[in-house]
């Protein structure tokens, strides 16, 4: 009798196990569907006093989806002359760059020793 209980819980824990991990990969199928048409994205990936490109390009008068993605540390982002800040708690937000120019992005959080040279450019053609 302790066996077939024991085996009941078994197949039950399996059936539930399976049934997480499909369900977080159909939200993660939805997410990628909404970024596929979602449209020009502008994504800055922050490790410990870096980011991933040395600078980033978006065209004039388009609007973009502007995203976070810390890597390492926690980090947060700041595009000087816009209104673009990101942190952990807003990590995208949609925004149009309409005036042409250089402008220096930076991390907005105190994250360390290397925070003070935690810059990037972002150009708007």
């Amino acid at each position: 009798m302790q066996k077939w209980i024991m085996f009941s819980l078994f197949i039950i824990a399996c059936l539930l196990g399976t049934g997480v991990l499909f369900q977080n990969i159909t939200a993660r199928q939805a997410e990628m569907a909404h970024e596929a048409t979602a449209g020009p994205t502008l994504k800055f990936t922050a490790a410990n006093y870096h980011f991933d490109q040395p600078e980033y390009t978006v065209k004039a008068g388009e609007k973009v989806t502007v995203s976070l993605l810390n890597k390492e540390g926690l980090h947060a982002v700041e595009i000087v002359g816009t209104n673009v800040k990101l942190d952990n708690n807003n990590k995208s937000m949609e925004y149009t760059f309409d005036k042409p120019g250089t402008y220096e992005v930076h991390c907005a959080l105190p994250c360390g020793p290397g925070h003070a040279d935690m810059k990037t450019k972002l150009v708007v053609q």
